[in-house]
């Protein structure tokens, strides 16, 4: 096995990781907007769309490789555009549910960031990661 070989499994075992990190993320966000929702199947419907939204954006953004710089810049401002909007509705949503269920202080407050922050990280890696499994390939098959 040539050294891109090893290179490029180890970055695909590491790229499974990161997506179940960004599909935690995801998930803790998406059932904390479905719990605060009114309790009927269409509100908890709409309420967990912007966090599907952007885990689904994501990985279109690093899987579809860049031909156009132009075009990758607009698929990154949508991305980003889908996240900031992701992330102030279920910030919200979560640091609501957080405080109904008991928690005080800063802690409804600090503790949607740490969600927000684990898909912020986990999307930027896997991007930087389908960047480098891309490049790997080609090396590989050169």
């Amino acid at each position: 096995m040539a050294p891109a070989d090893g290179s490029l499994a180890q970055h695909k075992r590491i790229r499974w990781g990161v997506r179940a990190a960004l599909t935690l993320g995801v998930v803790a966000s998406t059932v904390a907007n479905v719990l605060h929702a009114v309790d009927n199947p269409i509100s908890q419907t709409i309420a967990a769309w912007p966090p599907l939204a952007l885990l689904f954006t994501v990985e279109l953004i690093s899987r579809v490789p860049v031909h156009r710089r132009w075009l990758a810049t607009v698929r990154l401002v949508a991305t980003a555009v889908i996240a900031g909007i992701a992330a102030w509705v279920s910030y919200w949503h979560m640091a609501d549910v957080i405080a109904r269920y008991g928690e005080t202080g800063a802690s409804p407050y600090l503790i949607p960031l740490t969600v927000d922050g684990l898909v912020i990280v986990a999307s930027v890696c896997l991007v930087e990661l389908g960047s480098r499994i891309r490049s790997l390939s080609e090396q590989v098959t050169q």
